[in-house]
């Protein structure tokens, strides 16, 4: 039988969730089916209402001839795993970076190799269950670190004879006798030098102990599921996301604080801004590239995309629309910013916006019609005004931090030190989270909250105000 419940969401639109008591289709258990119908077409309430009972009938009869068919017609429609991810990976190859279809790809084929291991890869995906992901992302968490290995740095003597110590046991038969390309376990290269009576240090240099994946490369793992999954609950052919129940390390929490060592502090910012501004002529189109990702917070992928039309003189802001970057199969290539929050305007500073105007009178030098095609133009150029190349801003950004003798920040680094500047003096939250292009501030305080001051004191100062 099928029951329906309308409510309203915080915005006031009508939503339905509908459910339906029938049978397993596996097991012929009583079970609950449940789906959800939004009010897209702005019905009034009588009318949704209305609509909601035709729909809940229709949902009714739908899984009444599932369970009957024994759920053929059904399982035709719903694809493999595989299946979903080629069509979603093609998704994110045409519209997100090439780094994130990478990674994309990668979990996919780990995920549908351990499908075919447990003998899921050729089922649909309705049988793919909460337990089944929770035990593939489990897999990464069992994976023991790797023994200690040494690698050849010097050849041999002469007289030692590989195969003859493998006869004897001192070495295993089946390492590579190229140690030098193939590192051996330190245990082998140690009960080689003790009975060739080497020593260990002039011969072998001991490799980085290999740890298995951490936390946080799980978690990776785990969202891109959860995206690839939802594709199959938008489309309706599961109900429910696998995914979203599963649970890797002890917190919810996938984002990483920023430390202090990774950002400038305000006096820092200061003194490095004073050097930038002291830079000679020919350094000065670096250096205010520099200055504008640290006084904007925007990303390099960002800044590379940055045209001078994109520069708003009269409103003092600079619009992010859009993102270069670089691929080594299509080189370099533009596409939208991050994420929907990430097109947006950010307020620009006045001692930058003067930077802007002796910059552009550079270009002008070149091209007399320089402010009839600002579109053409990117603000990070080479010498020759042409698009610059893809890792040149962190290139600027260590030959600055060399030359000025100061604190080691990456070019993301300036990303942070933005953000955690505007937060310590005390900048509302949600304006922040809005120029930085977080998708929500939650985003920013998890991983900035600790720049954030305490106003203890001026909580108790307001109390006391009131109770006085």
């Amino acid at each position: 039988m099928a029951y329906f419940k309308i409510t309203a969401n915080k915005k006031g639109e009508l939503q339905a969730k509908i459910q339906v008591s029938g049978k397993d289709f596996e097991t012929g258990n009583p079970k609950l089916y449940t789906k959800r119908i939004y009010n897209t077409d702005n019905l009034t309430e009588a009318k949704f209402r209305k609509y909601a009972e035709r729909q809940a009938l229709a949902y009714e009869e739908e899984i009444d001839r599932a369970y009957e068919e024994h759920t053929n017609a059904v399982r035709n429609k719903i694809p493999t795993f595989a299946e979903l991810a080629k069509e979603w990976c093609a998704n994110v190859h045409a519209n997100y970076s090439m780094n994130y279809y990478r990674h994309c790809v990668d979990t996919s084929k780990k995920f549908n190799e351990y499908l075919t291991q447990n003998g899921l890869a050729d089922k649909p995906i309705t049988e793919i269950h909460v337990r089944d992901v929770q035990l593939f992302l489990n897999s990464f968490t069992e994976i023991q670190p790797k023994k200690p290995r040494a690698m050849l740095v010097k050849e041999l003597p002469s007289a030692i004879n590989l195969r003859e110590l493998a006869r004897k046991g001192v070495i295993s038969r089946h390492i590579s006798w190229d140690m030098k390309k193939n590192p051996i376990s330190k245990e082998y290269a140690e009960r080689l030098c003790k009975h060739c009576n080497l020593p260990f240090d002039a011969y072998f240099v001991c490799l980085p102990e290999e740890k298995g994946y951490a936390v946080y490369s799980i978690k990776g793992y785990r969202r891109i599921l959860r995206t690839l999954f939802n594709e199959a609950v938008r489309f309706e052919w599961i109900i429910k996301n696998p995914v979203s129940a599963t649970k890797v390390g002890s917190s919810n929490m996938c984002l990483r604080p920023v430390q202090e060592k990774e950002v400038f502090s305000i006096q820092e910012t200061k003194d490095f801004i004073h050097n930038l501004d002291s830079v000679d002529k020919k350094d000065f189109r670096k250096a205010i590239v520099i200055k504008f990702m640290l006084l904007t917070g925007v990303r390099r992928a960002e800044m590379m995309g940055v045209k001078w039309s994109d520069i708003d003189f009269d409103r003092k802001v600079v619009h992010i629309r859009r993102s270069r970057m670089y691929d080594r199969e299509l080189g370099h290539y533009e596409k939208n910013p991050k994420t929907k929050t990430s097109v947006r305007d950010i307020p620009l500073a006045a001692s930058l916006i003067a930077d802007l105007k002796k910059y552009m009178d550079w270009f002008r030098e070149a091209d007399e019609h320089f402010d009839d095609k600002l579109d053409k133009y990117y603000i990070v150029v080479n010498d020759y005004r042409l698009p610059a190349s893809y890792g040149i801003i962190k290139n600027w950004l260590k030959k600055f931090e060399t030359i000025f003798g100061t604190k080691k920040v990456t070019a993301h680094g300036l990303r942070h030190t933005y953000c955690s500047l505007l937060l310590s003096q005390n900048v509302p939250l949600q304006t922040v989270s809005k120029y930085m292009g977080h998708s929500d501030s939650v985003v920013t305080l998890q991983v900035y909250s600790h720049f954030i001051p305490d106003t203890k004191d001026n909580a108790l100062s307001a109390l006391d105000n009131i109770t006085e």
